[in-house]
C-alpha cells in the first residue's frame, strides 16, 4: 500500500510542479497560455534575474521531488537520478520558453536540480540510518497530511465568501 501510494504522490507532485513552473499556479491554464506572452532566455548562470528569493524557492520546491523520486525510483545510480532530475528542470525551462509563458533560466535549472539533489541525499541518508519500509511510511504519511493540508487550503480560497 505504501508503495502504491508513493507513486499516487510523485505523480501528484510532478503535476503540482507542472502547475507551479508553467501556470504560475494559474486556476485557468487555457486563459494563462492566451494571455501570457512572455519570452526570454537567460544562459548566464546565478545572474539573478529573480533574486535570491526566487533561488531560494526554486531550491525548496524541489527538496520534496528529490524525496518522492528516491523512493519511486530505488533502482538506478545515484547519478542517472540526479540527471533525470536535471532533465525534468531543463524540460519544464524549454517549455516555459517555447510557450512563451515566462523567462528560461539556466540559473533554475541549476537550482531545481540543486533541490532534487537535496532530496535525494536526504533520502538516501535516512535509508542508510533506518529501514527503507519505515523511512518510505514516514515519508508518505508526511505527503499526504501536506498534500490533504493544501488541497484544503487552495479549495478553501476559491470558495465564495457568503
Amino acid at each position: 500500500m505504501v508503495k502504491n501510494l508513493a507513486k499516487f504522490l510523485f505523480i501528484i507532485y510532478i503535476l503540482g510542479l507542472i502547475w507551479l513552473v508553467l501556470f504560475k499556479l494559474s486556476f485557468n491554464p487555457i486563459t494563462y497560455l492566451e494571455f501570457t506572452n512572455t519570452r526570454s532566455l537567460n544562459l548566464v548562470p546565478l545572474a539573478m534575474s529573480g533574486g535570491r528569493k526566487e533561488v531560494l524557492f526554486n531550491i525548496i520546491a524541489f527538496i520534496p521531488f528529490g524525496i518522492l523520486f528516491g523512493m519511486n525510483a530505488s533502482k538506478g545510480s545515484f547519478f542517472i537520478k540526479v540527471f533525470l532530475s536535471s532533465s525534468l528542470s531543463f524540460l519544464f525551462e524549454v517549455s516555459q520558453y517555447y510557450l512563451a509563458i515566462g523567462a528560461t533560466d539556466i540559473t533554475d535549472v541549476m537550482t531545481n536540480t540543486l533541490g532534487a539533489l537535496m532530496g535525494l541525499s536526504g533520502y538516501g541518508l535516512l535509508v542508510k540510518f533506518f529501514s527503507k519500509s519505515k523511512v518510505d511510511f514516514i515519508v508518505t504519511t508526511l505527503f499526504t497530511f501536506l498534500l490533504i493540508f493544501t488541497l484544503f487550503f487552495i479549495f478553501s480560497e476559491l470558495r465564495p465568501e457568503i
